[in-house]
């Protein structure tokens, strides 16, 4: 209630935590006079506030642009957008009912879509505030950790390490990204998106990337029967393209994307840190799958190549 009070938001109802995303960023949907809202408290490393300050630039750019994103509460002293606390930064948004990724190629293509809306409603954002710059696409010494075996760990770096050529090679230049493209930021309904959330890690990076990113995410598989299938859902992979080419005003390289898939897809994996049996098995699985991805990289740029 202490965060609550720097808030024009009358009579509080109710407050509930919500669990959702990361437990280093609790989150509470509380109920009030100004209607049903999210609570938000950054993480440890994503609480400066010159981060916060561009991210929610963006989000503030992103609306006036038309897109979906969930609108932001001002405090009740001076409008402010963040509201610190100690040494701890808190975000209030008007809370976005709706569902989750359903696993279906119309979910698939309309997160292509406003990928790619949000891409271009990003060209035309400017901010105040110096933004966080990504340090690479992927990270071919991410390889050495987890104690691999000699043949993983050699397969491994060479994905990533030939995604990441490419990315020299081919890539668009660096622009604002939203950094954390998942199906669990989006909101559906029905079919649907109806917003994109958790702009924590907006920055200035690769949008080849950040495509790639959603192209995995989007396309593999569910694990049926206990087992985890290594491999992604071509008519997927191609709502998602599609769904980016419709919006987008770029015209991504075939190529380039089909090799940051694997490579994206590991270096995330790879990034948590220090093995434990969670993290361990999460890792293999992405291995299978970053494996079936470059195997048919060949197959997914020609597909995307034409369509």
């Amino acid at each position: 209630m202490k965060v609550l009070d720097h808030y024009p938001i009358g009579a509080v109802q109710s407050v509930r935590e919500m669990i959702a995303g990361s437990s280093e960023a609790p989150k509470a949907v509380i109920e009030c006079d100004r209607g049903k809202l999210l609570l938000k408290r950054r993480a440890r490393g994503l609480e400066h506030g010159t981060m916060v300050g561009f991210a929610h630039d963006v989000i503030l750019g992103c609306l006036a642009q038309g897109v979906c994103v969930p609108p932001l509460i001002g405090t009740k002293s001076d409008n402010n957008s963040m509201c610190q606390i100690g040494d701890r930064t808190y975000e209030l948004f008007v809370f976005i009912d709706g569902g989750v990724f359903d696993q279906s190629v119309e979910h698939a293509r309309q997160a292509g879509m406003l990928l790619g809306e949000l891409h271009r409603a990003m060209d035309l954002i400017e901010t105040e505030f110096d933004p966080t710059i990504e340090s690479s696409v992927v990270n071919p010494d991410r390889s050495s950790g987890f104690g691999l075996p000699d043949a993983t760990r050699d397969r491994v770096h060479k994905i990533l390490e030939y995604g990441l050529d490419a990315h020299r090679a081919n890539a668009r230049p660096t622009a604002i990204v939203h950094g954390d493209w998942h199906p669990g930021n989006m909101i559906f309904d029905g079919s649907e998106i109806v917003a994109i959330c958790d702009f924590d890690n907006c920055r200035i990076g690769s949008r080849d990337r950040e495509l790639a990113q959603a192209l995995v995410y989007l396309s593999m598989k569910r694990p049926t029967n206990d087992t985890v299938p290594s491999e992604a859902s071509m008519e997927h992979l191609l709502a998602v393209w599609d769904g980016y080419l419709q919006k987008s005003d770029a015209t991504p390289n075939p190529l380039l994307i089909s090799a940051l898939m694997p490579a994206v897809l590991l270096d995330e994996a790879l990034a948590g840190g220090s093995a434990s049996t969670r993290t361990t098995a999460i890792v293999d699985a992405a291995i299978q799958k970053a494996q079936w991805l470059d195997e048919h990289a060949p197959e997914i740029s020609r597909a995307f190549d034409h369509r």
